[in-house]
């Protein structure tokens, strides 16, 4: 699969069945707690890559084996914004699945100042936009935008958004600890979450593997953070513990593109390959004697990566 992986069992939306539009990581940030590594080169240029008869293609094939999906969520290798005609994208996955599945788009809201970039996603059911700070200085340290890029023009989109979009926005905030996780700067945040008024304020936690140890804020402190933020603030922790339908027989293909995409732990592995552990860390076994994967210790997890 080109522009497919998964199901993946998701810690917000069920098994989603991800969207990959891009060959490598394509990114307007460099973010610290990126899963996928260093942005190589950070750009602002939007850019065609998909395939749509490929991926019209690909998805039929998916759809024919019939496995359990919540969401169809664009995401994947960088900043899906920077693809140009998201709404065609998003308009042919709608029509092949008879507008089954709610469509998500996971962004880093860099480019939604931008008119035609807001009016591209209009065709989504939920977004997932992420502001992890309210402080310039902050934003810098975190995300280390695109030069053109400033926290102001971000806010600004994101108000801009949320008077078009007609369907859900849930606000993603990365909290990471020393930088963005004071209650100084979670007073400041609410200021702008106010005036943005998503629908729900996710408190994500950077637990996947990072070029550079990420640490997370204690608990304690999170929950003084939720406080703060209100009622539609919630902490995400953990992922799905249903196992998804047993649907493509190809194991060692399936763990070795999962893992292109993102690391993961056997559990998370057997989970969305709906597959039995024991089986699962065979096939691991076998790859990691191949050299096609590496396994490190990461809190206290045993975590697989693809090499590629």
């Amino acid at each position: 699969m080109s522009y497919f992986y998964g199901p993946v069992s998701s810690r917000r939306l069920g098994f989603s069945l991800g969207v990959d539009l891009f060959p490598k990581k394509t990114c307007s940030f460099n973010c610290i707690y990126c899963q996928l590594g260093k942005t190589s080169k950070k750009t602002l240029r939007r850019l065609s890559f998909a395939n749509l008869y490929k991926l019209r293609k690909e998805l039929r094939e998916i759809l024919r084996k019939k496995p359990k999906i919540d969401y169809i969520t664009i995401s994947g290798s960088g900043e899906p914004t920077l693809h140009k005609n998201l709404d065609k994208i998003i308009s042919l996955i709608k029509k092949e699945t008879k507008n089954n599945y709610p469509i998500c788009v996971i962004t880093n809201s860099s480019l939604l100042y931008r008119k035609d970039v807001r009016k591209e996603l209009r065709k989504a059911d939920l977004l997932i936009p992420s502001l992890d700070s309210a402080s310039p200085q902050l934003f810098k340290k975190i995300n280390r935008p695109h030069s053109k890029i400033s926290l102001s023009k971000i806010i600004k989109g994101l108000i801009s958004l949320r008077k078009e979009f007609k369907g859900k926005i849930w606000l993603e905030i990365m909290l990471v600890k020393g930088l963005n996780d004071t209650l100084g700067e979670a007073k400041k945040i609410k200021k702008v979450v106010e005036k943005i008024a998503p629908d729900k304020i996710h408190l994500n936690l950077p637990t996947r593997p990072t070029p550079t140890k990420i640490p997370i804020p204690n608990y304690k402190k999170l929950g003084k953070i939720k406080k703060i933020l209100g009622k539609k603030a919630s902490i995400v922790i953990s992922f799905l513990k249903t196992k998804q339908k047993r649907y493509n027989h190809n194991i060692k293909e399936n763990i070795l593109e999962f893992l292109r995409r993102r690391p993961a732990d056997l559990e998370e592995l057997s989970l969305s390959l709906g597959e039995n552990p024991s089986l699962v860390i065979k096939y691991l076994n076998t790859l990691l004697k191949e050299k096609k994967i590496k396994k490190i210790s990461h809190k206290r997890r045993r975590v697989f990566l693809s090499y590629d």
